[in-house]
């Protein structure tokens, strides 16, 4: 795991320091904005997630599968970045022409619940060409064992950018239709990041090579773009739907509430998109050598790995959750029940490993694509029904269960195709290790002052749960680091 675990450290650091500045601009602008204001910035971005996700036709997955067959520097990758953003260019296109064409019925849609979208619906575009490119230049430098920049860029630059438009709408130097605007640009900025690196890194090569492409290997290539547009298209609807559904049946305002509460949710998931970042380039690679014993063996240690990592956050979570409603103002008091089960199911994906990692690149790739489309009926079932019943609370328990049940099936899938079993007596220890160690926080009597009450029962509970793991040695990858840590302050355990 040298290069995934080099590379993945990098994105974790500037991941992490990326989080923190999404909790002080989540806790402004919870204080600053009003719900309805939070909400139209949650929107504009998962939306223009959805729309790039089906411009992009399905090229990002051809560079997970194919990239490792044009991979030469020297004959500039044989031009492969050409195809992307010719491919990304006729998908911006289509998307565009049905974005006209839709824009009155969602116009419509949204006139009386959502009346800030429907001022702001323009930015939509530019969004959604950015984040395209986006995506294009990431999984291109990825697949050239260059994961770092784009973590760097999205989790710590445009967190930066965004923080300094806040400042300025706090200090009343711009009105809220410049601070919007000054979030677009923020998240639009990461895209020329890429661009710059890839020119610098000697990796714009946009000259294709004659010839190099057989007619077998473009059917191949086609047959998967199309493939992952459906299949793709599923992916991201399963990640956005739960705010398209939450706007549409109880408004931006709601929508602004779940948008805050599903940050805190999902910082448990941060060091599991720092691994998937160049793992899948290297299980890719493995796939191409037939080096299932390598597969197998990183299946293992990711589980073990993140199970050990997600499982920390989510008892830091669990055990602050009284903390982190006192933080945010009385109106999103309904947050609470969403911070709790988003982070749940986000455990649930992050304690098993590189299962997408693995199917995306292997020769049964089409089964993932079938298992979103069943996950992506569930969604929408289970949303439709529980968002009535439970309000925003039941969007993050349709999200918890479809997130149970798709690593379920993946897990499945890999068992009975791969014969690959990542967990062991080990992981029932970290279970256990886990409870132990979240009861003392739990139990312990609120302090008076709450960011001395946040330290003290953070310090306790996550001593606690190291001590545990360091003794039990149940999680060797994590134990291994630890005491490498400890072992420059002269600390043994």
């Amino acid at each position: 795991m040298g290069i995934i675990e080099k590379q993945a450290t990098k994105s974790a650091i500037y991941s992490y320091l990326g989080a923190f500045l999404g909790f002080i601009t989540v806790m402004w602008s919870s204080h600053l904005l009003s719900p309805d204001e939070n909400g139209l910035t949650r929107i504009l971005v998962s939306t223009s997630v959805l729309f790039s996700q089906f411009a992009n036709l399905g090229f990002n997955t051809v560079t997970v599968r194919f990239f490792p067959y044009f991979r030469d520097k020297d004959k500039g990758h044989h031009g492969y970045l050409f195809y992307g953003i010719i491919t990304s260019l006729a998908g911006f296109l289509i998307c565009l022409a049905c974005f006209y064409i839709f824009k009155d019925r969602i116009v419509e849609s949204n006139a009386e619940k959502s009346k800030l979208l429907v001022d702001y619906l323009f930015y939509l575009v530019p969004l959604t060409f950015f984040t395209l490119f986006f995506g294009l230049f990431d999984y291109y430098l990825r697949a050239c064992y260059s994961s770092v920049i784009g973590s760097s860029s999205k989790d710590f630059t445009q967190r930066i950018l965004i923080l300094m438009s806040l400042s300025l709408y706090f200090l009343n130097a711009v009105d809220f239709s410049m601070f919007v605007l000054l979030y677009v640009l923020s998240t639009c900025i990461p895209t020329f990041i890429l661009l710059y690196y890839i020119i610098k890194l000697k990796e714009w090569h946009i000259r294709p090579v004659r010839g190099f492409v057989s007619k077998e290997l473009r059917n191949e290539m086609v047959k998967i773009s199309l493939f992952s547009i459906l299949s793709g298209g599923a992916g991201m609807l399963i990640t956005n739907i739960d705010i398209l559904m939450v706007n549409q049946q109880l408004g931006l305002k709601e929508t602004g509430i779940y948008g805050i509460a599903f940050y805190f949710g999902t910082i448990i998931i941060i060091p599991s998109r720092s691994l998937l970042r160049i793992a899948i380039s290297i299980v890719a690679e493995a796939f191409k050598r037939d080096d299932y014993k390598e597969i197998a063996d990183l299946y293992r240690k990711s589980c073990s790995t993140q199970l050990t990592i997600g499982l920390l956050l989510f008892i830091g979570i669990w055990g602050n959750i009284d903390n982190i409603m006192a933080l945010l103002p009385a109106e999103y008091a309904s947050g609470r029940n969403v911070i709790l089960l988003i982070s749940a199911g986000y455990l649930i994906d992050m304690g098993t490993g590189i299962n997408s990692s693995i199917i995306v690149s292997s020769k049964y790739y089409r089964y993932d694509g079938y298992f979103m489309i069943v996950i992506l009926l569930l969604t929408v079932l289970s949303n439709y029904l529980l968002i009535p019943i439970y309000g925003i609370a039941g969007s993050a328990l349709a999200t918890a269960i479809t997130m149970a049940a798709y690593n379920l099936m993946r897990w499945l899938f890999i068992y009975f195709k791969y014969h690959m079993q990542p967990y062991d007596m080990n992981t029932v220890k970290l279970l256990l290790i886990a409870v132990i160690a979240f009861l003392p926080g739990y139990l312990m009597p609120k302090l008076p002052f709450l960011l001395a009450d946040i330290a003290v029962r953070s310090g306790l509970v996550g001593g606690l749960f190291i001590l545990l793991i360091l003794k039990a040695e149940c999680s060797p990858e994590i134990n291994a680091k630890i005491r490498k840590n400890l072992k420059r302050f002269s600390i043994n355990l």
